[in-house]
């Protein structure tokens, strides 16, 4: 190719970018919002009531054995 060639395909494709609307900002939808988390003392005690009632079925079945 030559220079005006090349030239006239940079001028084409310049052309092309700014006049093919891609530049277009689009708004940015808002974040969403995060769920609600349990704090730290549900956490554990359901976690201790859970332990409580697996040692309980342990303890009854080992009793009854």
């Amino acid at each position: 190719m030559t220079d005006d060639q090349e030239r006239l395909v940079a001028n084409a494709l310049r052309a092309q970018a700014t006049s093919s609307g891609l530049h277009v900002v689009q708004p940015v939808p808002p974040p969403l919002p995060h769920p609600p988390s349990l704090p730290v003392r549900w956490v554990l005690l359901l976690a201790l009531l859970f332990g409580l009632a697996a040692g309980t079925v342990v303890g009854i079945v080992v009793t009854l054995r």
